[in-house]
């Protein structure tokens, strides 16, 4: 049967068979990096992270860190880009790259409240052509539409009314705003504070 199998595919199943080994070997592996690419790539990127690591020799092994999302651990290996990190809340390790990470105690923003002022807004790492105006400590416009919004303790961003009210936003460092739509921690636009 498998010299049919050769004869019919021009492939020894043996060979056919350690290829396909070697193929799901390398699977997890190849579908991490293709992810953390595409964060990199299509937005996630921070534009104004200045106390997130800037480059892969701040993430060595044992050092306390926090991610982006909030989220307190420990780094136990990397590989120069690619920073793995025990997460304090339990399970396996998370993979994170630097650029995601600060040293535990830093802070993670710098601004408690939005100041008056045109806030650019950016998605993958591009101007959106869109822009908010805050215009009061509760209003803003944006897209032509006047709106209110108000920030809560733990820095989320409410848009009561306007074009903005559909989003979930934070108030980032900058200050700068994080915008989404899946009410999740990722924020694949960002509104910054044009600098006059």
């Amino acid at each position: 049967m498998e010299t049919v199998f050769a004869a019919w595919t021009g492939v020894d199943k043996s060979v056919d068979t350690a290829r396909r080994s070697a193929c799901a070997t390398m699977r997890p592996t190849w579908i991490l990096t293709m992810i953390m690419m595409a964060v990199y790539f299509f937005g996630a990127a921070p534009r104004a992270a200045a106390e997130n690591f800037k480059n892969g020799k701040e993430c060595t092994a044992g050092k306390r860190v926090v991610d982006n999302g909030g989220k307190h651990g420990r780094i136990t290996s990397t590989d120069g880009t690619i920073c793995m990190v025990a997460l304090d809340d339990g399970g396996r390790d998370q993979a994170r790259i630097f650029w995601m990470l600060r040293a535990e105690g830093d802070s993670a923003e710098t601004d408690d409240k939005l100041v008056p002022g045109v806030y650019e807004c950016f998605a993958n790492m591009r101007y959106t052509y869109m822009d908010v105006y805050i215009t009061g400590a509760n209003t803003y416009t944006s897209a032509d539409t006047p709106g209110k919004f108000h920030v809560e303790p733990s820095r989320k961003i409410v848009f009561e009314t306007g074009s903005l009210a559909k989003y979930t936003a934070k108030l980032l460092r900058g200050p700068s705003i994080g915008l989404n739509t899946d009410g999740g921690s990722f924020w694949g636009t960002t509104c910054e504070l044009k600098k006059k």
